[in-house]
């Protein structure tokens, strides 16, 4: 991905911060913390910058255990956690018809620990 690109077609100036928040978020969920150790950046600037690309909908926020955890994704997702071994997986998005849902977070207790 170019991601020069990707920033600007999104009305978002591609500054060395952003690309390196952008590839970061491109290559798996983050969390606030990870994205301040990796940039150095203070920690108002990552949330501008977060709250920026999540109005720009090119960011989405999961919530799990009180910990957020942000991606670069294009369309709305689900995640399975369980509640022994915590592990996350995606699952298909379930159909509502509420609009502009953003992620959504099942949790149970997966196969391997039942």
């Amino acid at each position: 991905m170019d991601i020069e690109k990707f920033l600007i077609t999104h009305d978002i100036k591609p500054t060395s911060l952003r690309k390196t928040m952008i590839k970061a978020l491109s290559n798996s969920q983050t969390s606030y913390d990870e994205l301040v150790n990796l940039t150095g950046a203070n920690k108002t600037t990552i949330y501008r910058n977060l709250d920026l690309f999540e109005s720009q909908n090119i960011v989405i926020v999961t919530e799990i255990s009180g910990k957020k955890y942000y991606e670069l994704a294009d369309h709305a997702k689900a995640y399975f956690i369980c509640d022994k071994c915590h592990k996350k997986e995606e699952i298909d998005m379930p159909d509502f018809e509420i609009k502009n849902i953003k992620s959504v977070v099942v949790k149970g207790v997966c196969d391997d620990c039942s």
